[in-house]
């Protein structure tokens, strides 16, 4: 929340809180007083400088592009509910959605697992589908502009700049709008035959950045982006390769080369029945991944144990291959009877029944896992895991600690990676850097204490954390491996992450 408001537009919609600030204007929550419901508000920001022609021109412009995307009626299309005018500026008024978006999905869970990926291109292809039919383009597809509701919805955002084609007046000033990362090459180079395809690109470029983080074509300074988005191809080493062919398809740098948005969409729908086929053999390879089956197994075992007749000589024994991938359960050792000494002349007296003796063996605190792409790491036992494409990541049970390994292809200095990971850290609060130091082999360190904001994935809310980053290279690839644990417990678990953090291995 940047800031607070508690005034009144067209004597009906007040503003509250501010949600967001962009170079087109300012989004605002607010509510309808009128009809009694909560509502999002565009304020939209003129430029400086402009003639009072100019202004009204941009009015006009602002409510034709409002009263457009008013008439879009889809499920993955924010509503626009009405355009007015205050202090000489519009102010348009939407649904609100409370949801992320996807940017911020990719920042602070890592890139989209290819069926969601694929579910999320989907519903943006439909809500695309739909404005073209009835001549409307959106202009500015980015991954900021899609937001990602809890109950799977994928809501394209922001018509603000939308055209209905054929209407001269709203481009008669020549501008290009828009992302550069995310603008088609048609756009840049200022072809006048603009259509649906350029919001397709987008798409593709979305998607790209949904799986790795960041467009194909960002270079970091507006103009080295759009040469690399005229001038180079994608690199789609980091790219599932079941995605490829429709990335491939929609980043066609010319237009009618294309795929249109039903082979996108026939693609796409491909995909997800694909990977939810071989769902659980996904599964399997997750760290998480543990079977009903090898639990049911362990479980009865365990219970045959405890039925056994205890005699003479008796012994009890759980083999390991009777529990494979689960933790080993105690053994015990056999028995033998207590001697008494040799007396002929005493009666017999029955041995006490003897008491078994249990030898346990001591539970790993780590097991070595392999990721897929080669490299390997000593993780944390009984530790909840997940894994993207991207990002590998432990859990434990109690959201205490933290384990995580991310790839990158970017950028390949490790200062930078995390210079850059301070800039971008969401879902936390108050961080505060203890120290920066180089670790072996090259890496970077960086450690740091921050308390966890509302809504984190995996931490607790208001508890606050300490941390470890290092950013390593090998080859054309970096990695990033953080160790998190709440503050109150950071020395104990000391000796355990100097163990699992200079275990790691990056792959060949």
């Amino acid at each position: 929340m940047a800031s607070e408001s508690d005034q009144l537009v067209a004597h009906r919609y007040r503003l509250a809180t501010e949600l967001g600030r962009g170079g087109m204007g300012v989004v605002w929550e607010g509510h309808d007083t009128l009809l009694n419901r909560s509502i999002a508000i565009k304020e939209v920001l003129l430029p400086p400088g402009l003639s009072k022609s100019d202004r009204e021109r941009h009015l006009m412009r602002t409510a034709r592009e409002a009263r457009t995307a008013a008439r879009l009626n889809h499920p993955s299309v924010v509503a626009v509910y009405d355009v007015v005018e205050e202090d000489g500026r519009p102010w348009i008024i939407m649904e609100l959605v409370r949801a992320p978006a996807l940017d911020e999905v990719v920042a602070t869970h890592g890139a989209l697992p290819i069926r969601e990926a694929a579910a999320v291109g989907r519903q943006v292809l439909s809500a695309l589908k739909a404005a073209h039919e009835v001549g409307i383009l959106h202009r500015d597809v980015k991954p900021s502009n899609i937001l990602l509701c809890d109950d799977g919805r994928a809501v394209l955002t922001d018509f603000g700049i939308a055209t209905a084609e054929g209407d001269s007046s709203l481009t008669r000033t020549g501008m290009v709008t828009g992302s550069p990362a995310f603008l088609a090459p048609e756009r840049v180079r200022g072809l006048d035959d603009i259509g649906p395809p350029s919001d397709l690109w987008s798409l593709g470029a979305t998607l790209y950045a949904a799986l790795t983080g960041r467009s194909p074509f960002e270079r970091g300074e507006p103009m080295a982006t759009l040469s690399a988005l005229l001038g180079e191809e994608p690199d789609y080493r980091r790219i599932p390769p079941a995605l490829h062919p429709v990335l491939k398809g929609l980043l066609k740098k010319e237009p009618e080369e294309r795929l249109s948005a039903a082979e996108a969409d026939a693609l796409l729908l491909s995909i997800g029945e694909q990977q939810a086929a071989k769902h659980d053999d996904d599964d399997d390879e997750r760290p998480s991944s543990r079977r009903r089956g090898s639990r049911t197994t362990l479980m009865a075992a365990a219970a045959a144990i405890l039925v056994v007749t205890v005699g003479a000589g008796a012994y009890l024994k759980l083999s390991p291959e009777a529990a494979q991938g689960s933790a080993r359960l105690p053994q015990t050792k056999a028995v033998t009877p207590a001697s008494t000494p040799a007396n002929p002349a005493s009666p017999a007296t029955p041995s006490p029944t003897p008491t078994p003796a249990v030898s346990r063996t001591p539970v790993a605190l780590t097991r070595l896992w392999t990721s897929p792409d080669g490299w390997s790491i000593q993780r944390p036992t009984r530790w909840k895991g997940a894994r993207s494409q991207a990002y590998t990541q432990w859990t434990r049970p109690d959201r205490s600690a933290h384990l995580g390994v991310e790839e990158q292809y970017a950028t390949l200095d490790p200062h930078q990676i995390l210079r850059d990971a301070e800039e971008s850290m969401t879902g936390a609060a108050d961080v505060r850097t203890v120290r920066r130091k180089t670790a072996p082999q090259g890496a970077v360190d960086w450690e740091f204490t921050w308390t966890a904001a509302p809504g984190h994935p995996w931490a607790a809310e208001g508890r606050v954390y300490h941390e470890v980053r290092r950013a390593m290279v090998a080859g054309d690839t970096a990695y990033v491996v953080s160790w998190t644990v709440a503050e109150e417990q950071w020395r104990r678990h000391g000796r355990m992450m100097r163990q699992v953090m200079g275990s790691f291995t990056p792959g060949s």
